[in-house]
Formats: C-alpha cells, structure tokens, sequence
C-alpha cells in the first residue's frame, strides 16, 4: 500500500473514536428495513459498507483513495464478505451506475469535505440518479457551534494512540484546527508520530484536510432543490430530532416523485 493516505488508511478503523462511533447500527438499521443492495458513497474503508453487505446480502461502495479501497478488500477477504461485496474507485459528484439501489448512503460525513456548492450539488445529483422508486438517501454532517469552534481553534489536540495493525509500533496521532467563522472553514492538519516502545519519535508525518461546514437550513435546502424530499431530520443517531444544541446534522431522505 503507497501513497499519501497509505497510513491513515492502515490506521483508520483503529482510532477509538471511530470504533466507537454510533453510525454503524444507524446505518445497518435503515439497510435492514429497506433491504439491498445498498450503495454508500465515500466509503472509506467499508466501515459501514461490509456490515450493511452482511445484512442485505449485498453492498457497493464507492471512494476516491485507492488505499483506502485496498483495505477495505482485505477487510471483505477476511470477513469472508467478497462474494457481496463490490468497492470501486470514483468520484461521489460524478460516479454513474446503471442501476438503482433502494438505499444510497454516505456514511463518515462525506458532505464535509465538498468545497463548492456546485459539488455539493453535483453530489446530490449522483444520489437522485442511483436512488430506486421509493428508495431512501441518508448521511450526516458535523454542525459548527461556536464554543465547540472556541474550543478547538489553534489548539494541538491529542487524538489517541493505538498500535499499527500490521507493525503492531505504537502511533500517536494529534491534531491542530484553525478555523474562520465567518466562511466556516476548518483546516485540519493532522500528525502522526510512529514510536518506539519508550516513546522516541521515530518518524513523524503532518497531512492537511480543509473542511467545508454549513448551515443546517442551508444544506437542507440544497437537498429539497435536488428533487428529494427530506423524511427526518435527527440531531443524535439514536433518533431524538435535531435541535438548537445538536453538534450533528443527519438526513434521511426519499425521492420525490
């Protein structure tokens, strides 16, 4: 595995957070009650994608990191999921099947990382093009509070440290965020420090991430102007509706029409 995002790929479903993280059983419920194939754009590493394949029976999913794809091939190998799983390199505002799926997913808040709001549309157009009659769209997006971005602005934080799961070195990974209010534009430059069992620096890299929020009312627009009509808005994955205090944005939309 070469590349830029070789290690984070390595290391992306190692970080505790992520682990953690309550959109699994979100996602996996909606794949259980509208059935495959389910198509999640942005995929990532099949984090959602594999437990929605063994649900439904079948999955596809669709990034733009090639290594982040390899690792989800290893994951599906493993897992013994390859016979129902299909992952694909590709644009989520431009990527064209010819097919439907009855639900269309972008787990791991894709949306954030869209710069334009033609992309954002462009996005949403590749949703309605995939989406069967009846089918449903959902996906969520970090909403920018302002003590949250008080809290955050040009402070190192420490995210975690795990072991490699291939080398098994420690790796302590941190995070500096600078972000401009009035555009609410984040950038995000991580580091990620391979160590020695005393904790010696053996090789330290720095990656860089610009991240576009948006206004919940905004994004919501864009999404009725795109032809799909929004079925709920929650502010936690377990359900309870967004409100003035929610730090998430999740949609789950239909097709109109």
């Amino acid at each position: 595995m070469t590349g830029t995002f070789a290690l984070e790929a390595e290391l992306y479903d190692e970080l505790p957070f992520r682990k953690a993280q309550p959109d699994v059983s979100f996602y996996l419920g909606l794949a259980e009650q509208t059935g495959g194939p389910v198509l999640d754009l942005a995929c990532g590493t099949g984090r959602v994608t594999l437990p929605c394949a063994r649900a439904t029976g079948e999955a596809v999913g669709v990034d733009l990191s090639p290594e982040m794809l390899e690792r989800g091939w290893d994951k599906s190998r493993s897992e013994g999921l390859e016979d129902a799983v299909t992952l694909l390199q590709g644009d989520m505002c431009t990527v064209r099947f010819d097919r439907t799926f009855p639900l269309v997913i972008m787990a791991g808040q894709p949306l954030f990382f869209l710069d334009t709001d033609e992309r954002l549309r462009a996005a949403l157009r590749t949703v309605r093009a995939h989406l069967a009659p009846g089918g449903r769209w959902a996906t969520s997006v970090p909403v920018l509070r302002h003590e949250a971005m008080a809290e955050m602005q040009n402070r190192l934080r420490f995210v975690g440290e795990v072991r490699h799961p291939r080398t098994g070195q420690r790796v302590a990974i941190w995070d500096y965020t600078s972000v401009t209010e009035v555009t609410q534009v984040a950038t995000r430059r991580r580091i990620t420090e391979i160590l020695d069992e005393d904790g010696l620096v053996l090789e330290r890299r720095h990656s860089s991430q610009t991240l576009y929020y948006r206004h919940p009312a905004e994004l919501q627009r864009f999404v009725r102007e795109s032809g799909l009509c929004l079925e709920h808005v929650y502010g936690t994955y377990d359900g309870r509706p967004f409100g003035p205090t929610s730090d998430q944005l999740i949609l789950v939309a239909r097709a109109e029409g």
